[in-house]
């Protein structure tokens, strides 16, 4: 017979003490995943965590109920920070929040978790640190001042506070609605996408892009626009400038319309460089052709003329030359001494009224330099002239500027108004002193009369019986006045002469000492009188009246010896502008009707 299986039978008991045993051990293994994970405590000497939602509620009142918000904010921060440091990072390709109050600006704050001397607005100082500064480095943290009313925190040792300001200016920006437009641009941040593209444009020395500039479109197709860099035949127009250092990098575009001057240096190591480097060569900024416009075909373009070229020694003494033949004038080398190196370019380029580039000139300085003098400097120039337009400065606009010649000129005439002399400088002239003193002499030289500026001048003139007193008059006068004096002056330094009511005639006056048989003009004193006009906050000048006073002196002949009279001139400005009064509203007027009952029954 075949042998039955055995059986097993357990106990109840053991039974129990296995299902004990496997509960044991899980209720271990949840108690050591909880004390895994990181644990913040909250006691009544310790600021709440924001991340423990059982001390929410008291960590708002803490912060609603406390006067120091900045203190509270930063000791949470700490806190945050030393228990959960893997809550508060970044995530990748993000930027933090740079939405600032002024109240949390502290450029003063420079050691970290440390209170900075005399730095009110450092949060790491406590009340009893601030009431041991003798002053606070920030007194004063203002927002966007363009606004009309902006926030400033003010900082005192003794106590601080936020205020809000008013603009004064009768410019100002009551809403800004564009907040980006206040800030820069925001950079973008590295990811798996655009690591590579950012490397190869930030990764070197210097960083740039190897893309072309913009393509123009067909809105401009017809000529340049300001700031549009200008294209040669190969690529575009450099001009030469310094980077991070003095030395000289070839990179630099030249744009349309922007005048630029710039100063730099390039070392020459060996002496047969100059002979070979390009840099130095005048060649090297004559061989491409501009093209006059940004989609013009590549056969259009216009050469380089070349207009001057002067040598300078190493004496610097400057020689004009009158050879322009370019091969006759390359880099050579005598000795140690390398010569006809460029030492400065100066471009200028003539452009339409639609844009087009028609012409473009170029003027050299040549020079000779030892190799042991050092690094070569050299200037580059480029300066834009639109064709057929003749510039006209102006002494202020509208006002006048100190320092600026006084406009003036002939008239006013009744059909072409003002007319005026081309040479500015030579509009409104009074006579010059000179080392001789001899007003024979001095006669045609001229000063011109610049605004806000008072001088004084004279010579020494010998009379005779010889010449009769009115020759004499009219000889002193005429040297006064010079050839050509004028008759009105601009009320505005941009006064047009079309108006004829905004120029100012000079007023001729005669002062007499004492009247005697011959009276002769000893000096000529011109007052110009200004006045502030306009508001208080950016006034102009302008003037409101012009006088000429000759003082006249008298003269007993016949003379037994010769007489020497000091002639003289002054110019002399005076500010009669008023002082602002300010404006009051009208009292109200009472317009009161009582009843006709009103005093019954005493009327």
């Amino acid at each position: 017979m075949g042998r039955s299986p055995a059986v097993v039978k357990r106990s109840p008991v053991a039974m129990g003490w296995l299902v004990s045993l496997w509960m044991f051990w899980g209720l271990f293994l949840i108690d050591a995943a909880f004390k895994m994970q990181p644990k913040i405590n909250a006691d009544r000497t310790s600021t709440p965590s924001l991340f423990d939602p059982t001390s929410g509620d008291t960590a708002l009142s803490q912060l609603q109920n406390s006067t120091n918000i900045t203190h509270v904010l930063t000791k949470i921060t700490k806190t945050t920070a030393q228990e959960t440091p893997r809550m508060i990072l970044l995530r990748a390709n993000s930027l933090p929040d740079l939405k600032l109050d002024v109240h949390t600006l502290c450029v003063c704050n420079l050691l970290v978790e440390q209170c900075d001397i005399n730095c009110c607005c450092d949060p790491d100082c406590t009340a009893s640190d601030v009431s041991t500064f003798t002053t606070c480095d920030v007194h004063i943290v203002t927002g966007d001042r363009e606004l009309c009313k902006h926030e400033a925190a003010i900082y005192l040792p003794v106590a601080s506070k936020v205020v809000t300001l008013t603009n004064p200016s009768i410019f100002c920006i009551k809403t800004n609605n564009y907040k980006k437009g206040s800030s820069f641009f925001t950079p973008e941040l590295p990811s798996t996408d655009n690591f590579d593209r950012l490397v190869k444009q930030f990764g070197g020395f210097s960083f740039g892009t190897n893309e072309a500039p913009p393509s123009t479109s067909s809105s401009t197709s017809n000529g340049y626009q300001y700031g549009m860099p200008i294209k040669v035949n190969g690529g575009y127009l450099k001009l030469p400038a310094p980077l991070a250092t003095s030395a000289c990098t070839d990179n630099n575009p030249a744009a349309f319309l922007i005048d630029q001057t710039t100063h730099c240096s390039r070392r020459i190591h060996k002496p047969t460089n100059c002979t070979s480097l390009p840099a130095l060569n005048i060649k090297n900024y004559l061989n491409f052709k501009i093209l006059p416009s940004p989609n013009a075909d590549w056969n259009s373009g216009i050469p380089v003329l070349l207009t001057s070229i002067i040598l300078r020694s190493q004496k610097r003494t400057l020689i004009r030359l009158k050879d322009f033949a370019v091969n006759n004038w390359t880099p050579n080398q005598v000795v140690n001494v390398c010569r006809n190196i460029v030492l400065e370019v100066k471009y200028v380029i003539e452009y339409n009224n639609k844009g087009n580039i028609i012409n473009a000139t170029a003027a050299f300085v040549l020079g000779a330099i030892d190799s042991s003098m050092g690094p070569v400097q050299q200037l580059f120039q480029i300066s834009f002239i639109q064709n057929n337009s003749v510039g006209v400065p102006l002494s202020g606009n509208p006002g006048y500027m100190v320092g600026l010649p006084l406009v003036a000129g002939f008239g006013p005439n009744a059909t072409v108004g003002i007319i005026q002399t081309t040479d500015r400088f030579g509009q409104l002239t009074v006579m010059k002193s000179s080392s001789h003193q001899d007003c024979l002499q001095m006669e045609g030289l001229r000063t011109p009369v610049l605004f806000g500026y008072n001088l004084i001048s004279g010579c020494l003139m010998s009379i005779t019986n010889i010449t009769n007193c009115r020759q004499w008059s009219r000889i002193i006068k005429n040297m006064l006045l010079g050839p050509n004096f004028p008759q009105s002056v601009a009320s505005f330094g941009n006064t047009p002469v079309q108006n004829a009511k905004d120029w100012v005639t000079i007023k001729h006056a005669t002062s007499i000492i004492q009247r005697c048989g011959c009276e002769l003009v000893e000096s000529l004193v011109l007052e110009v009188k200004w006045t502030k006009y306009g508001s208080l906050i950016n006034p102009q000048a302008k003037i409101v009246e012009v006088t000429l006073t000759f003082e006249e002196t008298c003269i007993l002949k016949p003379l037994k010896t010769a007489t020497t009279l000091h002639i003289s001139t002054s110019v002399k400005f005076t500010d009669v502008s008023a002082s602002a009064q300010p404006g009051y509203k009208s009292k109200p007027k009472l317009d009161a009707k009582l009843p006709y009952d009103f005093f019954f029954p005493f009327v």
